[in-house]
């Protein structure tokens, strides 16, 4: 099994922090090999950022994404550079209050709209990320829950459970509404 998950948005939204959480969750909560790596541009908000993990089985001898099976996207400009390298098949999510996409068989959470609710939109990334748990395989909710625990201090880590359990939730019920019985990444043969 190898998963290539690529994430693009614009500094300041969180791109590489859902990355490092994906990838722990993954490497030390599921046991799989892990490699992270992100680029931005000089701006430290604002700026074009991405940020790529492959998770595998097996040693990782190349750990960069040239086809993403997974791409999330935070922002218009974000998807637009980085949607035509993504698999076909591929699991796309997308940031509904910002992008939008014409392609078939995108997941979509209004992750901006959600976090503004909550009236904290610093948490746009970490609904994503519950959205993302929810469709990927052999990552289990508890792994990166633990993980947002470590990540964050005390006096913000229950804002962000309360924000990672909503985009899982949102996502689950979509799927259900979907028909699907689980995520469409459990379903696939990585």
């Amino acid at each position: 099994m190898r998963i290539n998950v690529r994430f693009a948005g614009s500094g300041g939204q969180g791109v590489i922090l859902a990355s490092v959480l994906l990838s722990k969750a993954y490497g030390l909560g599921e046991n799989y090999n892990i490699a992270q790596t992100q680029s931005y541009g000089p701006e430290a908000r604002g700026g074009a950022c991405k940020a790529e993990v492959v998770i595998s089985d097996d040693e990782i001898d190349y750990m960069k994404v040239n086809k993403a099976d997974v791409f999330v996207a935070l922002n218009q400009v974000g998807y637009d550079k980085y949607i035509d390298t993504v698999k076909d098949d591929a699991v796309v999510l997308i940031n509904s209050t910002l992008v939008e996409s014409d392609r078939p068989n995108v997941y979509k959470i209004q992750a901006t709209k959600r976090a503004e609710d909550m009236g904290k939109p610093f948490v746009v990334n970490i609904i994503a990320l519950g959205a993302l748990t929810r469709l990927m395989p052999k990552v289990h909710y508890p792994a990166v829950e633990e993980e947002i625990i470590e990540q964050f201090p005390a006096s913000i880590a229950s804002v962000n459970l309360d924000a990672y359990k909503m985009g899982y939730d949102i996502m689950d019920e979509d799927l259900k509404n979907l028909g699907y019985k689980t995520g469409f990444g459990d379903a696939r043969q990585w």
